[in-house]
């Protein structure tokens, strides 16, 4: 049996408006960039932001966390936060469990 074939995600599927006002915009991008959290390959800046929002600092903080725990706590605080944030989640909590993680897995797209 073939593997079943993932889905390619768009950039529509992650992008998110971090603020309307541009300054706060800025200023909550710059503090996402800055974080712990961009430490993980490939993990995109939204769900950087998004754990921060959570109250996460430290990606030691989300290490044996339920990824779609923390999704659902993120559409609790945001419903548009798009579907494919889970594998972001995914992708972070596994970084953060794994001391030498796969090369393959440190892509959100190996965890849709």
């Amino acid at each position: 049996m073939p593997p079943p074939k993932k889905r390619k995600l768009l950039p529509k599927d992650f992008e998110t408006p971090f603020s309307a006002d541009p300054q706060e915009a800025k200023r909550l991008r710059a503090e996402a960039l800055g974080s712990a959290f961009m430490r993980v390959p490939q993990l995109r800046i939204e769900a950087a932001r998004d754990l921060l929002d959570l109250g996460f600092t430290q990606l030691y903080q989300i290490a044996g966390r339920s990824p779609e725990t923390l999704f659902a706590d993120i559409r609790q605080k945001r419903p548009a936060t798009p579907d494919a944030r889970l594998a972001d989640f995914r992708l972070a909590v596994y970084v953060a469990e794994t001391p030498v993680p796969d090369k393959a897995k440190l892509h959100p797209a190996a965890w849709t």
